[in-house]
């Protein structure tokens, strides 16, 4: 079991564990601003956990690094001296394949004494990798190992992507009281917008205009390093937009056709099934190019923090609002 970063409050009863789990060839530092800004609200019920069992082991497939999670969480309940007879909240935070981690997590951790409060996915691929991706499927393997196969749905004939997507598994989310999903409109090259949100379109992108092309751009200059007295800054600070594209539940359009590719019909499944839960799915509007996926968790303070902390002052409020 990986060490624990733990984020410890200023009280000795703790009955809210918030768990932030990392992505693809991630770290636990990668949730550090998150769990920084967790830990100053000072919530009295709640301890912030960011396990690292799972850092230079992510290409094991998310089985695996689930059932290291859920060792983690059970050996901080034991760390903070919690009764085996006495109930905690947790709450789940992942971003990219941490979202698809956190999902099978909730699975395993299903016990009398652990109540599954909040579900929050960053840049998440619900629906895997494979719809509308600029990434070859034949490289993930290379790239991610077993991860790799099963993000792209090559793992099985019945995929474990599209199992999660299924009961039991279903009921494990919907068990939530709340499922929160954030999605980058661009700028993310990694998950793309449909993905992360569950959805088979994109309205949320502007028609192409001359300042489609020259907004990016300033972005750009606007987000090169400046320093002054050795404290690294840009010349400009730019917040993302968030904007509320949340759906009806069961509102969800066909988007194959009879008899098409084995992909694609598991792609329609996840679409139907996960969208029959009522979720509240955030558009972020990244401001510069390249660095959307980075920027929507605020992976490092000095150069992320500029481009990203609204995406996680929003987390924080929805995580820690009063039950």
């Amino acid at each position: 079991m990986g060490r624990v970063l733990r984020c410890e409050l200023e009280v000795c009863s703790m009955r809210h564990l918030v768990v932030l789990i990392h992505g693809l060839h991630g770290t636990a530092g990668d949730l550090a601003y998150l769990a920084k800004l967790l830990k100053a609200r000072h919530a009295v019920d709640t301890h912030v956990l960011v396990p690292t069992c799972n850092e230079g082991k992510t290409g094991s497939g998310i089985d695996a690094q689930a059932q290291r999670v859920v060792d983690s969480i059970v050996n901080e309940a034991s760390l903070l001296g919690l009764e085996k007879s006495e109930t905690i909240a947790v709450s789940l935070i992942g971003h990219s394949l941490g979202g698809l981690i956190a999902r099978m997590v909730a699975h395993k951790l299903i016990q009398p004494n652990f109540k599954l409060r909040h579900y929050v996915s960053i840049a998440t691929p619900h629906i895997g990798s494979r719809f509308k991706s600029i990434i070859p499927p034949d490289a993930a393997a290379v790239v991610a190992g077993q991860t790799g196969k099963e993000l792209f749905l090559m793992d099985d004939k019945d995929p474990l992507v599209a199992a999660l997507a299924q009961a039991p598994f279903l009921d494990t989310l919907a068990a939530f009281e709340s499922r929160t999903a954030y999605g980058c409109v661009q700028y993310d090259l990694s998950v793309g917008f449909e993905t992360s949100l569950i959805r088979i379109d994109n309205p949320c992108l502007e028609p192409f205009s001359t300042r489609s092309i020259t907004a990016p751009l300033k972005a750009l200059m606007n987000s090169m390093p400046v320093a002054y007295s050795f404290n690294f800054t840009s010349l400009t600070s730019s917040q993302p937009q968030l904007r509320d594209v949340s759906t009806p539940a069961g509102e969800i359009s066909s988007v194959v056709e009879p008899n098409t590719d084995a992909s694609l019909v598991h792609i329609q499944q996840m679409l139907q099934s996960l969208n029959s839960l009522t979720w509240t799915k955030i558009a972020v509007f990244p401001t510069r190019p390249l660095f959307g996926h980075v920027d929507v968790i605020v992976q490092d303070e000095r150069w992320n923090a500029q481009f990203g902390h609204s995406v996680i002052q929003d987390i924080v409020e929805r995580v820690l609002e009063p039950q």
